[in-house]
C-alpha cells in the first residue's frame, strides 16, 4: 500500500497525500463529497507505472490536511487554488487532473483558472453547477415512493436531519442513483471518512440532503465549457443522478469524450471497476503516448 505523505505549500499549509509511480506524467485525483477522504479512489493507484505517477490527496478540511477556521473558506475557487499550490509543491509539469463527483467541480474551476498548466482533464460522475445538483435532487425525489416522500417531508419539517431515520430514508431515496449495482461494502469505502464540517459548509448548512445552500450554492462552471481546449474524458454511470449533466458537459466541451457505463450509478468505480479504470487508462495512454 502506498505510504501516506505530506506536502507543505505556500502559507505553511500542508496536505496529506499518497503517491505511486514515477512520472513524468502525473494523475492528480481530487475526491468528492465534498468532505470525503481519498480512500475510496485508491483503485486509481493501479494505473501508476514508470511513466505515470498517481497522486491522491485529502483537500482542505479533510483528514489531517490543513483546515481553515471559517466555513466561508471552504469554497470551490479556494480548493482550485489549493490544487495549483500542490502542483507547484510536487513539481508537476505534466498534469492530468481528475475530479470525482464534487471533486469534478474543483477540477472544472482549476481548468478555468489554470488551463495553461493542464495537460488533460478527467471528470468522473460529476456535474457543472449547483443548479444541476438541485436537479439531481429533484430527480431522486420524483422517483421515490409516495410513502418515503411523505415521511421525508415530516422529518424535514421537524428539522430532524441528524436522526437515524432521516439518514436511512435519504440513503434509500438516493440508492438507485448512487449504489444501484453495489453488493456489499468495498474495503476502500469502509476506509473512507466523511468530514461533516466540510460537507455542511459547502453543500447543506442544515443537513437537509435535498437542499443546496452551502458555499457552492451559486457556483456555476458551465460558463467555462466553451473555453476548455485540453483533451478531456467524462465518465458517468447510466443510472447516475449526474447522467444528464455529464452528457451536456461532453457536448459543450469540444475536446471531451463521453463514456457511459451501462451497469453503474454514481459509484461506478466500485460497480464496474474494470471498465471504469479501463476507460481512464485508455484515455491516459492516448494523451501521454506511453
Amino acid at each position: 500500500m502506498a505510504r501516506l505523505r505530506r506536502v507543505t505549500v505556500a502559507g505553511r499549509r500542508s496536505f496529506e497525500y499518497v503517491s505511486q509511480g514515477k512520472g513524468p506524467a502525473t494523475l492528480l485525483v481530487h475526491p468528492g463529497g465534498p468532505g470525503l477522504t481519498y480512500h475510496y479512489l485508491r483503485a486509481f493507484l493501479k494505473l501508476a507505472n514508470s511513466h505515470l505517477r498517481v497522486v491522491l490527496f485529502n483537500p482542505r478540511g479533510v483528514g489531517h490536511s490543513w483546515s481553515p477556521r471559517s466555513p466561508s473558506d471552504l469554497t470551490i475557487p479556494q480548493m482550485a487554488e489549493d490544487v495549483e499550490l500542490i502542483r507547484r509543491a510536487l513539481r508537476i509539469t505534466e498534469l492530468h487532473l481528475l475530479g470525482y463527483s464534487a471533486g469534478g467541480f474543483v477540477a472544472l474551476e482549476y481548468a478555468h483558472r489554470y488551463q495553461s498548466k493542464l495537460t488533460s482533464l478527467l471528470l468522473c460522475a460529476t456535474a457543472g453547477s449547483a443548479e444541476e445538483v438541485r436537479q439531481a435532487n429533484r430527480t431522486m425525489l420524483a422517483a421515490a415512493s409516495p410513502r418515503l416522500r411523505k415521511r421525508l417531508r415530516e422529518l424535514t419539517h421537524a428539522r430532524a436531519f441528524d436522526s437515524p431515520e432521516y439518514q436511512r430514508i435519504a440513503t434509500e431515496i438516493a440508492q438507485p442513483f448512487q449504489t444501484r449495482f453495489l453488493r456489499g461494502t468495498p474495503k476502500d469505502w469502509k476506509a473512507t471518512k466523511m468530514h461533516l464540517k466540510v460537507y455542511r459548509a459547502m453543500m447543506t448548512r442544515t443537513g437537509d440532503e435535498f437542499v443546496v445552500d452551502g458555499t457552492i450554492a451559486r457556483w456555476d462552471g458551465r460558463k467555462y465549457y466553451s473555453k476548455i481546449d485540453v483533451p478531456g474524458l467524462i465518465v458517468v454511470g447510466r443510472y447516475d443522478f449526474f447522467l444528464n449533466a455529464s452528457a451536456e458537459m461532453a457536448e459543450r466541451i469540444e475536446p471531451a469524450h463521453l463514456r457511459v457505463l451501462p451497469h453503474s450509478s454514481h459509484m461506478a468505480i466500485f460497480e464496474q471497476p474494470k471498465e471504469f479504470l479501463g476507460a481512464v487508462r485508455d484515455f491516459l495512454l492516448d494523451v501521454t503516448g506511453d
